[in-house]
């Protein structure tokens, strides 16, 4: 008889021993809870979301076509050949490609919607076609050529993820090369402008972009020699390109 009652006194006291040694575990299991329930929602990171607006590598493609004066044949006079006109045919629709980066400078603002920078294009080159039925001689064909660099300022805006608006001022300082009509003959021609203008916006999803620029000036045309009479050319152009930022 005794023995069956010690026998029930242990399993009795079985419980209350095992809740006595775990009293440390169950009061820290409850402050855990109660600071997960008073700690305040992790701040999202800006510095994730708008990952785009930062520096980098670009390369832009496209079409170019003339606007104004440089779509129309120009007839360009000077005191030397006044009765045979220098002739800069209608230019057609033509191909560009830029090579720049895009380097920011200073933080974010705007609660990390904007930022500013400058746009800088190391290598920029475009063609336009003729086409011209005006001479006597059979169709003629050639083209209008330019090579240069551009330099502005531009503000990249951030309005959602992965989208980013570039808008930018250059200064496009370029050389042209053209095999024209030039004093009743077709002739090599060298020229040059060292402050062509640049209206440029530019939209990017994630990586890839397109662009909308006008290019708006004259060329400059002596063969680089200033005793020669210089011809000032309309070049101005709207083009649409598409590429990718790095």
């Amino acid at each position: 008889m005794k023995k069956y009652l010690i026998i029930i006194l242990a399993t009795s006291l079985l419980p209350f021993v095992a809740f006595a040694q775990k009293p440390d575990s169950l009061a820290k299991s409850e402050a855990v809870k109660q600071q997960d329930t008073l700690r305040p929602p992790a701040k999202k990171q800006h510095g994730d979301e708008f990952k785009l607006l930062k520096s980098g590598f670009y390369i832009k493609i496209g079409p170019t076509f003339p606007v104004g004066n440089y779509s129309n044949t120009q007839y360009i006079y000077d005191e030397t050949h006044y009765y045979k006109p220098s002739v800069y045919f209608p230019a057609k629709t033509g191909a560009a490609m830029d090579l720049g980066f895009i380097i920011y400078i200073g933080p974010k603002f705007a609660n990390q919607h904007l930022r500013a920078g400058i746009d800088a294009t190391f290598l920029t080159f475009w063609f336009n076609s003729i086409s011209s039925d005006s001479l006597s001689s059979p169709k003629t064909q050639y083209w209008y050529f330019y090579g240069g660099q551009k330099f502005g300022p531009v503000i990249s805006i951030c309005p959602v993820d992965k989208l980013v608006i570039d808008l930018s001022y250059k200064i496009n300082a370029f050389v042209a090369y053209l095999h024209h009509y030039m004093y009743g003959s077709m002739n090599d021609e060298w020229g040059y402008n060292a402050t062509q203008s640049e209206l440029s916006m530019t939209i990017r999803y994630w990586f890839t972009l397109i662009s909308f620029q006008y290019n708006f000036g004259q060329v400059k045309y002596n063969d680089f020699d200033s005793n020669k009479p210089s011809h000032y050319v309309d070049n101005s152009t709207f083009r649409f390109m598409i590429g990718f930022k790095f």
